[in-house]
């Protein structure tokens, strides 16, 4: 006899409800796959072959750290080839001076001494390039941003008596009333047109001020000696810093301005935007007398990690960020 379909139809669809309820609970008792970790790459932040560089590339490396972003230095043994580097991908980041860049990308030999027309020149000509320069707050001052390695007179700190100079109109003055008092010049910038001579003509100094030929280290050691009232160094000089002296303000902005900021590229800022919030504490808030004692501890002995580390964790707190009690 021939089974009616209706029940037939019944127990099959109550077949399969059950087989897709029992495959509901076991797919709800095995634990979905979890998403892969895309592992990034490091940072990689190119450092030149002096100390300063190599401290400023550290610090951006330990600033990334505070922000949870892994980096590495990359060294190179010519300044030139940070730039190069970064040019071309091989680093994301690096620790620029507008000074620099003006004499070596823009090939110009007239570099302003106005830290901001620096700044705006060559962000101009590197943004058409792809390279971003961080922008800072333009503060008057060694000690507001930015920070300017130009180059400086340095003159010793209290109780000299000379400690109360701060500008180099005011070393002019002095000198006009002391004209047997000497200057420690590197020879090489005493010599040239442009150099020394043109720096006393434009604070109206005489031409025949007696000075002492010497070069950097030499002309620190001659004011500590007491042999200079003034040496001619650079604005951030450790070794200035750590003997005790001080650069004098070029208020007249003779000198050209190198302003140090950090320098990125902007394909890798777009790609892992951390990477500029991570930075952007160094433009905003390193100054010259910063970068100046940082410098000087580093000639002091201590390790240039264990600076770049402590040098970091001051920005972040001037930034008001929050952080690590180790960082400190």
């Amino acid at each position: 006899m021939r089974r009616p379909l209706v029940p037939l139809t019944l127990v099959a669809g109550v077949l399969l409800l059950g087989a897709l309820a029992l495959f509901g609970r076991s797919s709800e008792l095995t634990p979905a796959p979890e998403e892969a970790t895309v592992t990034l790459p490091p940072v990689r932040v190119a450092a030149g072959p002096d100390a300063e560089s190599g401290l400023l590339a550290q610090t951006l490396v330990a600033l990334l750290a505070l922000q949870d972003v892994e980096a590495e230095v990359v060294a190179f043994s010519d300044a030139r080839d940070t730039r190069q580097a970064l040019e071309r991908g091989d680093v994301e980041v690096r620790p620029g001076y507008t000074g620099e860049a003006w004499l070596e990308t823009l090939e110009r030999a007239d570099p302003p001494g106005d830290p901001r027309a620096s700044f705006e020149e060559v962000r101009s000509h590197d943004a058409q390039e792809g390279l971003l320069w961080f922008r800072p707050r333009f503060l008057d001052g060694i000690d507001e941003p930015p920070a300017n390695a130009t180059f400086a007179f340095v003159v010793p700190g209290p109780p000299a008596v000379d400690a109360d100079l701060a500008t180099v109109s005011q070393l002019a003055s002095r000198l006009s009333a002391r004209p047997d008092a000497t200057l420690c010049v590197d020879p090489e910038f005493a010599s040239r047109p442009d150099g020394l001579r043109a720096v006393l003509a434009a604070y109206s100094v005489r031409s025949d001020q007696p000075v002492l030929a010497a070069p950097p280290a030499d002309a620190v050691r001659g004011v500590v000696a007491g042999d200079c009232i003034a040496g001619l160094t650079t604005a951030t000089d450790g070794a200035a810093w750590a003997a005790g002296l001080r650069p004098l303000v070029d208020d007249l902005e003779v000198f050209p301005a190198f302003v140090v900021l950090p320098q990125a590229r902007r394909d890798a800022m777009l790609e892992r935007p951390v990477i500029s919030g991570a930075i952007s504490p160094m433009a905003g808030h390193l100054t010259t007398a910063l970068l100046g004692g940082f410098n000087a501890r580093v000639v002091a002995g201590e390790p240039l990690d264990e600076v770049a580390t402590s040098a970091a964790a001051e920005l972040a707190r001037r930034a008001g960020r929050e952080v690590p009690d180790e960082e400190a």
